[in-house]
């Protein structure tokens, strides 16, 4: 990249990652502070419910302990909320075992897990508890309805390299974005599968899974390792905002069309919950690929870059105007305000003049790729 483009793409980063990790929407850690405060206000109440003592299923000092606690909550508060108590008192005790069976092996916290630097989470001290996690995530991921087949991955030097090399990429394109959405990450979980590169589940919180073949690609490892930590950023402002409108069914949601579907020629139509989870991501990557663009150390770098940055705005834009149709009757009140909070970020990069004297918005139609 030229220069100009250089400093003009370096403003633009500081301007918009300062907008997207402030506020409502944008601090992580207060995002993640009030999803900690609501899983022990839920975990209290379901544990009350099911006459069990509260104290049992308080927060545990232990990443995977913690992601588990979470996930069984979820599940007894739905049991609970719909009258099944004994159902919910089930999932409350399934994590009780598996807890004890953690402390009783006295298992602790395994990889670097640093506050803004998630690493892998090792195999060597409890084999049984890394794939436990990938059986978990292999039993949510699915592609046109059938399960993808997932399987654990051992650590290698190499591999540990690539994640430090790809974490190292996008903090240096986004330094300040970077420190905030890996914040609320505990750990990544290697895996291994035909498809897909990576993924996110809520039936193990705080981490997210990645393919070990994506680490083949530095630029694509540090996209996919912001995409699925924006994905625990989007589920903690879940849990304590009202994105959806009261009886909100995503079975039943207006839909979004989305013209795109990696490499297949088909038509895609997402849900409210799933435009918002596609829109918070693709508003995020853009800026990433802006910064690697303008951080880049040669040209061939700057130009991969800028191809990533016209596509992920596209997608972005895309679902911009998407949000400010049909589908808008499927928010409640914070759904309208994150709607709007991520189109103005998707806005203000629009602006954004490219090295062949287009400005981003003249790219909107873009978002097919190849």
């Amino acid at each position: 990249m030229r220069a100009a483009y250089s400093d003009a793409a370096l403003d633009l980063v500081a301007s918009v990652e300062t907008y997207l990790t402030s506020g409502l929407f944008g601090d992580n850690s207060s995002v993640a502070g009030n999803a900690a405060a609501y899983y022990r206000g839920a975990a209290r109440a379901c544990a009350l419910t099911v006459d069990l003592d509260p104290a049992l299923v308080e927060e545990v000092d232990h990443p995977v302990l913690e992601s588990l606690r979470r996930a069984y909550v979820d599940e007894a508060l739905r049991d609970c909320m719909g009258g099944r108590d004994a159902a919910g008192g089930a999932a409350l005790t399934s994590y009780l075992a598996l807890r004890d069976r953690v402390l009783g092996e006295s298992l602790i916290e395994s990889g670097s897990g640093r506050a803004g630097v998630p690493g892998f989470l090792s195999r060597d001290e409890a084999p049984w508890l890394n794939d436990l996690l990938v059986r978990r995530f292999d039993e949510t991921t699915t592609i046109d309805g059938a399960r993808v087949g997932v399987t654990p991955v051992e650590l290698t030097p190499e591999l540990e390299g690539a994640r430090s090399r790809s974490l190292n990429l996008a903090r240096r394109s986004v330094p300040r974005l970077a420190a905030d959405v890996f914040g609320g990450v505990r750990h990544v979980v290697l895996y291994r599968a035909d498809q897909p590169y990576s993924g996110y589940t809520n039936a193990a919180p705080l981490f997210i899974f990645l393919g070990a073949a994506t680490f083949e690609r530095e630029h694509f490892a540090a996209e996919l390792l912001l995409h699925e930590s924006l994905h625990q950023k989007l589920n903690d402002i879940s849990v304590v905002r009202s994105l959806f409108r009261p009886g909100y069914d995503d079975a039943k949601s207006v839909t979004v069309t989305v013209p795109w579907s990696f490499g297949r020629a088909r038509t895609r139509h997402f849900a409210a919950d799933r435009t918002f989870a596609a829109f918070h991501v693709y508003s995020h990557q853009a800026l990433l690929y802006i910064g690697m663009a303008a951080t880049a150390g040669t040209t061939e770098e700057a130009d991969l870059a800028l191809r990533n940055v016209v596509l992920s705005w596209a997608r972005a834009a895309h679902f911009a105007r998407a949000v400010r149709g049909d589908i808008q009757v499927e928010f409640g009140p914070d759904g309208r305000r994150l709607a709007g909070w991520l189109t103005r970020a998707v806005d203000d990069m629009g602006e954004f003049g490219l090295p062949d004297g287009t400005r981003l918005r003249d790219h909107r139609e873009e978002f097919a790729g190849v």
